[in-house]
């Protein structure tokens, strides 16, 4: 009897074990079939993120070849689908080669990121657009291999027009200025032939001193306008002071050195991109603080002034005026250079005779 109960219990044993082997089985096909909704979820969630994406997306492989796109990219370059299986470049451009500055081929160089704005292609290998365009390397996450590139592109094409219109904008902006100047130039001229030709060639000067130092172009485009018009403020003087041909008394020389601060005041309310008037306002003061109107020294006086001021003196020093005869280049630089550190910026001195050294004339 007791052999027969052990008999019978081999085998519910047996059975016992089938059943959890069995029941583990079933846990690990649902953990499995769990892992498999959630992977399908996942591809879903991003398909979705990347097919509602409003940016271009294009994916490659390494040799430019075009292996997956979101509808905006299929929607951009309707007139060349399909464009899976194609060239980037072909797709794209209506090209048999790869474009120079393409940041993609630069990507599988480099296998670093890079960027670049690059044309948007329409059909016939017309130009419709400007994109920016960033292109990421795909990298395997187990071996660290490049497997390609995912270019993201944007259309900033409404972005380049407003700059486009913005610089037209600002190009009649500046040539508003610049009749502005002149006309401002001509209202002193009618009144004193010799500031005409002194302002344009003092004018002339100073750019190069300007160029000579480094000042960037928008600085010497400052120094250009204010030089046109530096002496503007001698409109309030009279003629008869201006074309005087013999030496000034106390009062009349007094009555000229406002003209600095005339012209500050005639040019204060127009909106010039360049500090125009305080140029202007400060183009007679001195380095050692001893000029006007404002006895300001140094760097107290901002560098245009500096580099007008030494132009101012050069071309005066060797022009004809009624009071006086010419004295020519060479004492004109002779005064600066004895000047030098006292009433004029040692820099722009030095600037200043290195131009003449070099070969700069007037005429």
């Amino acid at each position: 009897m007791r052999t027969k109960d052990k008999t019978q219990e081999q085998p519910i044993k047996e059975i016992e074990r089938l059943r959890r082997r069995i029941a583990a089985l079933e846990a690990v096909e649902t953990e499995h079939k769990r892992a498999e909704d959630a992977l399908r979820e996942g591809e879903r969630f991003l398909a979705n993120i990347f097919n509602s994406i409003q940016d271009g997306i294009s994916i490659l492989d390494k040799g430019m070849n075009i292996v997956r796109v979101n509808p905006v990219m299929e929607q951009w370059y309707a007139h060349n689908m399909p464009l899976i299986g194609k060239k980037c470049y072909n797709a794209y451009h209506d090209r048999d080669e790869r474009c120079e500055a393409c940041p993609t081929w630069q990507t599988l160089q480099t296998g670093e990121s890079a960027y670049e704005v690059v044309p948007k292609g329409g059909p016939g290998g017309t130009i419709v657009g400007w994109l920016d365009l960033y292109s990421f390397p795909m990298v395997d996450a187990a071996t660290g291999e490049m497997r390609g590139v995912i270019e993201y592109v944007r259309n900033i094409t409404a972005r380049k027009h407003a700059e486009e219109a913005l610089q037209r904008s600002y190009r009649q902006l500046r040539e508003t200025f610049i009749e502005t100047v002149n006309a401002l130039a001509s209202t002193v001229e009618m009144k004193d032939p010799y500031t005409a030709g002194h302002q344009r060639w003092a004018t002339r000067l100073a750019c190069a001193i300007a160029k000579e130092m480094g000042l960037s172009e928008e600085q010497i485009e400052g120094i250009r306008m204010a030089g046109l018009i530096h002496d503007i403020g001698k409109i309030n003087i009279p003629a008869e002071i201006l074309s005087k041909p013999g030496q000034l008394s106390d009062i009349q020389y007094n009555m000229v050195k406002i003209h600095a601060q005339v012209g500050c005041d005639i040019l204060r309310e127009i909106k010039f991109p360049w500090p125009v008037a305080k140029i202007v306002l400060q183009h007679h003061e001195r380095w050692d603080g001893s000029g006007y109107p404002e006895r300001l020294s140094g760097e107290e006086i901002i560098l245009e002034a500096r580099i007008l001021a030494v132009a101012d003196t050069v071309e005066a020093m060797s022009s004809h005026r009624p009071y006086r005869v010419a004295h020519g280049i060479d004492r004109a630089l002779e005064e600066i250079s004895l000047k030098r550190g006292a009433f004029y910026d040692p820099a722009v001195v030095d600037a200043c005779l290195t131009l003449f050294e070099k070969g700069f004339r007037f005429d």
